[in-house]
């Protein structure tokens, strides 16, 4: 375990900044694993949280309420322009994002990520631009890889990854996802996820460590000989980020916030692909990080590939239903016609046949619809349920 969240580098007395911000995302079966983690905060815990998970737009959120029943810490849900308060939980509202943007919260009805809003990867993305090496970024149980862009933006910026042990999610989708796509520092079961934020937030800034021997370094970042967990480099640290407000304080981001924007991906940069997106139609942009791949158009709705490949299914789904209603309308449309042409038998005999030809051709498509679905239920089957 860590015990102060310090560095000695080259025999160099150095004290990294309080990491104060906890950001949380997931999806189903999540909430089990957030409650878990949530009651088990102390009052006086020195951070804040910041929760995003997957909901319905149209339905009334009732999780800031769920959660505050077991909560030591004021539970609310997230506010445009509320400042971030240390000692204080903010729960994203159902149909908006929840951003970090100067210091302050952004919740806005932006485009979907990931075919979600408010959706994880922009929560992640945002705090690690404002805060960087103060971030603790958690995933949770949930579907499909939201969350892991954002998650791996995190890690970039010097902050903490850490991912719920996949065979104890519910749904292990997501952390699978993140687990291979951010490589994150911690792999923890949800009630030994707490323990190690205690150990990360709570730091006195006073305290000087003396040098150690021979400490390794594997790309700027030291790594402990216990569990493999993983220490961000001095060069991670700021200071303009020291400050340790008290509970209840506003938390300030840095002041040095220039050349961060070339290290995220943003609309319109990337190579065009030849996909159109689902939701607008507009050219999505092909946004490659090693093995992370992101697809982004130019108004702002971002797919991961397999939140692309969903998004796409639905669509050829929905084209699918449309060209079946089309032919079985036109058919209806023509026998009714073809009724009343008692006097021009030839053209209604005609109208008859192409109505039969139309009808042919709509239970075809409806056959192929049913065949997807018992192909893709078969698929889902399959798939293991456990890492």
């Amino acid at each position: 375990m860590i015990s102060k969240n310090c560095l000695i580098s080259s025999g160099k007395k150095i004290i990294l900044p309080q990491r104060d911000i906890i950001v949380i995302g997931g999806s189903a079966g999540s909430f089990e694993p957030l409650k878990i983690i949530i009651s088990s905060l102390p009052a006086s815990f020195p951070a804040s949280v910041l929760v995003a998970t997957h909901m319905m737009a149209d339905f009334p959120s009732l999780l800031e309420e769920h959660l505050g029943a077991h909560s030591r810490l004021p539970v609310t849900q997230a506010s445009d322009q509320e400042p971030i308060r240390r000692g204080h939980i903010y729960v994203a509202r159902p149909d908006y994002h929840l951003t970090i943007e100067g210091g302050r919260m952004r919740v806005l009805r932006g485009p979907r990520e990931n075919r979600h809003r408010p959706a994880i990867d922009p929560l992640f993305r945002t705090a690690a631009r404002v805060y960087g090496p103060r971030v603790i970024g958690v995933i949770l149980s949930g579907s499909l890889e939201d969350g892991s862009m954002g998650l791996f933006a995190v890690k970039q910026r010097g902050g903490i990854a850490i991912v719920q042990d996949p065979n104890e999610a519910a749904s292990p989708e997501m952390p699978r996802r993140a687990l291979g796509y951010a490589t994150p520092h911690y792999v923890l079961k949800a009630r030994d996820i707490v323990p190690n934020l205690m150990n990360l937030v709570q730091v006195d800034q006073d305290e000087i460590v003396m040098p150690k021997k021979k400490a390794a370094k594997t790309n700027g970042h030291s790594r402990s000989r216990n569990g493999g967990r993983v220490r961000s480099s001095a060069k991670t640290a700021n200071p303009t980020n020291r400050g340790t407000p008290r509970n209840g304080a506003p938390i300030t981001g840095s002041d040095n916030q220039s050349n961060l924007k070339a290290e995220y991906f943003d609309e319109g940069e990337g190579n065009p692909s030849v996909f159109a997106c689902p939701e607008c139609h507009g050219v999505l942009w092909e946004l490659q990080e090693g093995n992370l791949l992101q697809f982004r158009c130019r108004v702002g709705h971002s797919y991961g590939s397999d939140s692309l490949v969903v998004e796409l299914s639905q669509a050829s789904e929905a084209a699918l239903w449309a060209a079946l209603r089309a032919l079985e309308e036109k058919a209806a449309m023509q026998r009714r016609i073809a009724n009343g042409m008692s006097s021009h038998l030839t053209s209604a005999a005609r109208l008859r046949d192409q109505s039969e030809s139309d009808e042919a051709h709509a239970r075809i498509l409806r056959d192929m619809i049913f065949a997807r679905d018992a192909q893709l239920q078969q698929a889902d089957s399959d798939l293991p349920k456990t890492a």
